[in-house]
């Protein structure tokens, strides 16, 4: 208890003001209101002005002001706080029974006069609403309708104990009146809920929920009774979401987003009867008031107290009870320790080996030993100049944050090492230029204790050195900022709701992306330094500070995870989040990054933008997936982890990345690691950046003249290296030349020759730089007096050019001839008609166009010779035709040329001519030449010509068989037979051809043509029916005339019908023997025989004796020549009458027996056996071989000194041979030129011979 009041008589009403500062009471027999301070414990007797006994009494919703209304209607406003007070008599005629206050300070009253009054905060009445019964239960609400009017815009109040009056402000004609069902009992009480929602509670224990909503006004919603015999209260808890109601001796509570259900049951001891409930505005305490007068007091909600030193967790568990848990990495969690306090604490603190709690300005300090199980000892309290906001502790120190400082001091009074000469330090009036700030958060980690102010400043104080080590000023004032466990990482919240991550060692403040604009609170990792999560009521946000890497300091955003509505982020583990819960409870949670992916490149990208490299190369190992360990090593490489990324790269073999890396494990300075880092990974911009507020800034300039970013190179090189600033002008210059900017280009050569000795090398090149670009700038003298001094042929070619682009055509000609350009230079004086110089010039030139372009200019000028000239020179051949056609005249030199190239366009422009002068012949063999055949069949058909157009036609090699199908149908119409099968022939249409050619046969003069073309056309068709049909016609079979033997061969040759074709050879061999053809029957056999040896077929024995007796005939005339006329007699003689001569001779006189004798004697050995064999016997009659004779002799083959034609590979005796073809310089076989000194040696003989 903490004060008891007095009073005056029996207490009829009582309220607390806005603030829950001052309590004001009425009694019966007084009109004195009685006001109690809860902050001074005193009270006061106020007269208010009236004499009647006062009925109700109503606080305003804003400020100190009350209302009292009493028996006989009058009515008394009272503001403590000016202590004016305004007495209304006769506001109502009876006794004023209810009333409220409504947020805009409207005070609405009700009457047993059956009225509803409105009056401002002056007593004037606004307005009266005459009502059907007893009003009682007056509230001010806002009622949703669908133009919605902000603002508590609805008075609801019970009247006679049975109805629901709503009368709605903005319609004032229109009120709403609700009844209910009489089972319910009698309507006591009502509150407004959610989105305007009531409560209604009736006397036989129902409570019903309906809607205000236009479309659902009066439904109800729900209903429920919730006591069996009474109900004798409502309560509403818009904090808790909650509602209860009281009846009989229990309490029963409801969520409001589940009505349905009974969330929990309460029951008043010792079966004590309830008569009245309400909720504290916080929803921690829910009083019931019972008919007994005791008041039993319900804890709902605690309020959420939590205190984190890791890995211990302190979590307010009753309203005197803190509980202490141990949290750690492998999740086994020790038996929480419960520490009771001396005090409902409204906040505590944690430290190692501390606990402190407090109330107000008065703290608490407990030792918890070494060890939970060692239980808490009190160490004493303190009280401090104002409330305390914060605390923070370590093990030896203690930060208070009261009003608008803040107390550093030593936790315990007895000095220690560590403590020892620390005075208490008041922030921030001990530091200077701070006295004004206001601290709005306090951080006490490791070794320093820090602050930040209202006015953007945050100050570390070294605990150690017991001064101050930094301030940095941020643009906006500080909210709030939280510490890593060492006090190097702060997390910064400003004015802005923004988030920032300061880091007091090189002063840097980054800004966090995608920063909750509601963010209760920050955690670090205890074991991943970097990671911290941003946590606000829905979400807890992952980050990663990364501060050393490429692309500079920087924190990214991991991912999001969802939080479970009541539970309060406290500690973070490794991913995993210590959440506290209702009633004092610890829950963990696994955030969403922290995850196992169920794809493992899924889980390696969630581990690398943690930069968790050592789970990453596991994951990689698991992967074995070359590109994913490159994926691995480049992100290490990127923050500049080293060591780690040469292991990498080893494992996927990579040793020029490896020999790279390990030149780097030397480098100190860490800017210049980084930009050899980001050189690596390709990223030029960041590797310029890092070197040059490196140890070697003159990389980032050689960085720059790489990548030819030369206005960064110049910038770089008059701060690091002024030296090379002429060499980076003129490479500068040469770009700028290249993009077409040569104003600049000129005044960056010029600068180029500045300042210092130069190499000639230097000067010739911005020399040659300032011609070009003085020409560009069109100062064109300078420029060619530049270039002629230079010499260069590049740089006269280069500025001729430029001139020429320009329109200086003399001087361009004149510089491209000193560069003995030729080609352009002829082409600009052809240009300029300087015909002298083209003349002297075109001898050299190469180019076509050239040459084209100087015909076309003397053709211009009627030099018609000078520009055939040209065109031949050019190749353009169909311009000298048009020029011998049009200009000379001379159709038989433009023919030359047509028949020459067989140009379509020259075909077409001869043809015309000749259709003009009417050489009609001429004109259609230039139109087939030029492709318009069906042109020049018109022609030939008007002018009578057919039959020239069809012998043109034949010799033009794209005719098409349509082509010669129009010609055959042409020729069938006209009955000649000859050609019309001719045509069909060559048109492919083979079965007609032959009828009309064999039908041609029957005229004498044409058999021979027409049978020879039948022929060719079977020979093409191959088709063994036609073949038939014309080998019957030619044996005879179809007329009874057979035809010419050499046909049929022909037929057979055309077919390739090899063994027929030599029957009929030798028959028609024989003929021509006969006829005394010899030559002409040799001639045959031997084609034929050739024909037979290239097909790889046998050769007929009476083909081979035909051949060499018809052979030997021939070599009689050639001994004859050569003077050897008893070789050649021998050759004369057939063998079949040799036997008969050789008797003669042998009776003949002397000297002829003795010439027949040598002649029999003469014997030389087989070539296949050896035996001796007469020389002109071809069969050896040991062996049975057949032997080849020498083509020479005629004699027969032996096996040594033998040679062979190269031409038709025919053998014979080597000196024979060579006697015979140095004679008559061919071959006596084959007739071709043949040299004696190029005859085949043949070493094996046996190729030759046939069995």
């Amino acid at each position: 208890m903490q004060h008891r009041i007095v009073l005056q008589g029996l207490c009829c009403g009582f309220g607390w003001d806005a603030d829950g500062d001052i309590l004001g009471v009425i009694c019966l027999g007084t009109s004195q209101l009685l006001l109690w301070d809860a902050n001074t414990q005193k009270k006061q007797l106020v007269d208010i002005g009236l004499r009647d006994t006062p009925t109700c009494i109503m606080w305003a919703k804003q400020g100190q002001v009350v209302a009292v209304g009493t028996t006989r209607g009058n009515l008394a406003i009272y503001s403590n706080q000016t202590t004016r007070r305004i007495p209304v008599l006769g506001k109502h005629a009876k006794r004023i029974s209810c009333g409220v206050w409504s947020k805009e300070n409207i005070l609405a009253l009700g009457s047993d006069d059956k009225t509803l009054s409105l009056s401002n905060d002056e007593g004037d009445s606004l307005r009266v609403v005459q009502l059907r019964d007893l009003p009682s239960d007056m509230h001010f609400a806002e009622m949703k309708t669908d133009e919605r009017v902000p603002g508590e815009n609805t008075i609801s109040v019970i009247l006679g104990k049975r109805t629901l009056y709503l009368y709605h402000l903005p319609e004032p004609d229109s009120p709403t009146e609700l009844g209910f069902q009489q089972r319910y009992g009698s309507l006591l009480q009502h509150k407004w809920f959610g989105d305007g929602y009531i409560l209604l509670g009736f006397s036989l224990g129902h409570v019903v929920a309906i809607s205000t909503h236009p479309r659902e006004v009066g439904q109800e919603l729900w209903q429920v009774k919730n006591h069996r015999d009474t109900l004798t209260g409502l309560a509403v808890s818009p904090v808790l979401r909650m509602v209860a109601s009281c009846g009989d001796n229990s309490i029963k509570v409801h969520a409001m987003s589940n009505l349905q259900e009974t969330a929990k049951i309460l029951q008043l001891p010792d079966h004590t009867a309830a008569r009245g409930i309400d909720w504290s505005t916080d929803g921690q305490l829910l009083a019931v008031a019972t008919a007994q007068g005791g008041l039993c007091v319900f804890v709902t909600q605690l309020h959420s107290l939590s205190a984190v030193c890791a890995p211990r967790v302190a979590l307010l568990s009753s309203l005197a009870e803190v509980t202490i848990f141990s949290c750690n990495p492998e999740r086994i969690r020790t038996a929480p320790a419960v520490v009771n306090l001396e005090v409902e604490p409204s906040f505590i603190g944690l430290g190692p080996q501390h606990l402190v709690c407090g109330m107000n300005n008065h703290v608490w300090f407990y030792d918890l030993g070494r060890s939970l199980r060692d239980g808490a000892l009190l160490l004493g309290d303190r009280e401090y100049m104002s409330e305390v906001k914060d605390v923070r502790l370590t093990a030896d120190f203690c930060a208070v944050l009261c009003g608008r400082h803040a107390l550093l001091h030593p936790i315990e009074s007895t000095p220690s090492e560590n403590t020892e000469r620390r005075d208490p330090k008041q922030f921030p009036d001990d530091i200077t230029g701070m006295q004004d700030a206001v601290i709005t958060s306090i951080s006490l980690v490791g070794d320093f204790f820090a602050f930040a102010t209202d006015l953007g400043a945050i100050v570390h104080f070294s605990l150690e050195q017991w001064g101050r080590s930094v301030t940095f000023r941020h643009a906006v004032g500080i909210r709030s900022l939280y510490a890593d466990a060492d006090g190097t990482r702060v997390v910064v919240i400003d004015d802005h709701d923004a988030g920032f991550l300061y880091s007091p060692m090189s002063e840097d403040m980054l800004q966090i992306p995608e920063f909750p604009k509601q963010c209760l609170t920050v955690l670090w990792d205890c074991l991943q330094p970097q990671v911290f999560v941003a946590c606000g009521n829905k979400l807890a946000i992952t980050y990663v500070h990364v501060r050393h890497s490429v692309s500079k300091a920087h924190v990214i955003k991991v991912g999001e995870t969802r939080l479970l509505p009541d539970q309060t982020p406290l500690l973070l583990f490794d991913g995993e989040l210590n959440l506290g819960v209702a009633g004092g409870g610890l829950s963990t949670l696994t955030l969403s990054t922290h995850r196992v992916a169920p794809e493992s490149e899924d889980r390696l990208q969630n581990v690398l933008r943690l930069r968790k490299f050592a789970a990453a190369w596991d994951i990689c190992c698991d992967l074995n997936d070359r590109e994913q360990w490159l994926r691995l090593a480049k992100a290490a490489l990127a923050d500049l982890e080293v060591a780690f990324a040469i292991r990498v790269f080893r494992r996927v073999c990579f040793p020029a990345m490896v020999f790279a890396l390990e030149e780097l494990l030397v480098i100190e300075d860490r800017s210049f690691l980084a930009g050899r880092c980001a050189q690596l990974l390709d990223m030029a911009d960041e590797a310029k950046r890092h070197f040059a507020r490196s140890i070697a800034p003159r990389e980032a300039l050689e960085l720059c003249r790489d990548l030819l970013q030369w206005e960064e190179a110049m910038a770089l090189a008059e701060n690091i290296d002024p030296e090379s600033v002429p060499g980076i002008a003129r490479e500068y210059a040469g770009q700028l030349e290249f993009g077409g900017s040569h104003a600049e280009a000129l005044a960056h050569y010029e600068k180029a020759l500045q300042n210092g000795n130069h190499s000639q090398e230097h000067v010739n090149l911005c020399r040659a730089g300032i011609a070009r670009t003085s020409i560009k700038n069109r100062d064109f003298r300078r420029g060619i007096q530049l270039a002629l001094e230079l010499g260069e042929r590049h740089l006269l070619n280069d500025c001729g050019e430029s001139l020429e682009s320009l329109g200086q055509l003399s001087d361009a000609a004149m510089l491209f001839e000193k560069a003995r350009n030729w080609d352009s230079c002829c082409g600009l004086y052809i240009q300029l008609k300087n015909w002298v110089k083209v003349d002297e010039l075109l001898s050299r030139v190469t180019s076509l166009k050239l040459h084209a372009a100087y015909a076309k200019a003397r053709e211009a000028d009627g030099k018609f010779q000078d520009a055939i000239r040209g065109y031949t020179a050019a190749g353009d051949l169909d311009s000298v035709v048009r020029i011998y056609i049009e200009q000379l005249s001379d159709p038989h030199a433009a023919s030359e040329i047509v028949m020459e190239t067989r140009s379509v366009e020259a075909a077409k422009m001869l043809a015309r001519f000749y259709q003009q002068i009417g050489d009609t012949e001429s004109a259609i063999q230039y139109l087939i030449l030029c492709g318009s055949v069906q042109e020049a069949f018109s022609l030939a058909e008007r002018r009578n010509k057919v039959r020239e157009f069809g012998e043109l036609l034949e010799q033009y090699d794209g005719a098409k068989s349509e082509d010669f199908l129009v010609l055959a149908q042409h020729f069938e119409t006209e009955k000649y037979t000859l050609l019309s099968g001719k045509y069909y022939f060559l048109a492919k249409m083979y079965s007609k051809a032959l009828k009309h050619l064999l039908k041609a046969s029957a005229f004498s003069n044409e058999e021979n043509v027409a049978l020879s073309l039948a022929i060719d056309c079977v020979a093409s068709a191959n088709d063994d029916q036609l073949t038939t049909q014309l080998i019957e016609f030619l044996l005879g079979e179809s007329d009874g005339v057979p035809k010419d033997p050499k046909l049929l061969f022909r037929l057979y040759m055309a077919k390739r019908e090899f063994r027929e074709a030599a029957k009929a050879a030798v028959i028609i061999a024989n003929q021509e023997q006969l006829a005394g053809k010899y030559r002409s029957a040799h001639n045959l056999l031997f084609s034929m025989y050739q024909e037979l040896k290239r097909n790889g077929l046998s050769v007929m024995a009476d083909m081979k004796t035909s051949l060499v007796l018809l052979h030997r005939y021939i070599l009689v005339r050639i001994h004859v020549q050569l003077g050897d006329h008893l070789q050649a007699a021998k050759l004369q003689i057939d063998e079949k009458y040799s036997r008969k001569v050789e008797g003669i001779v042998r009776k003949a006189p002397r000297g002829i027996k003795e010439l027949s004798d040598e002649a029999t004697l003469e014997m030389t050995p087989c070539a296949a056996c050896g035996v001796q064999l007469l020389a002109m016997e071809t069969t050896c009659h040991q062996c049975k071989t057949t032997l080849p004779i020498c083509i020479a002799t005629g004699q027969h083959l032996v096996s040594e000194d033998v040679v062979a034609c190269p031409e038709c590979d025919f053998p014979g005796v080597k000196e024979a041979m060579v006697r015979v073809f140095d004679a008559t310089n061919s071959c006596p076989m084959c007739g071709e030129n043949v040299d004696s000194n190029k005859l085949k040696d043949i070493d094996d003989v046996s190729l030759y011979l046939s069995t």
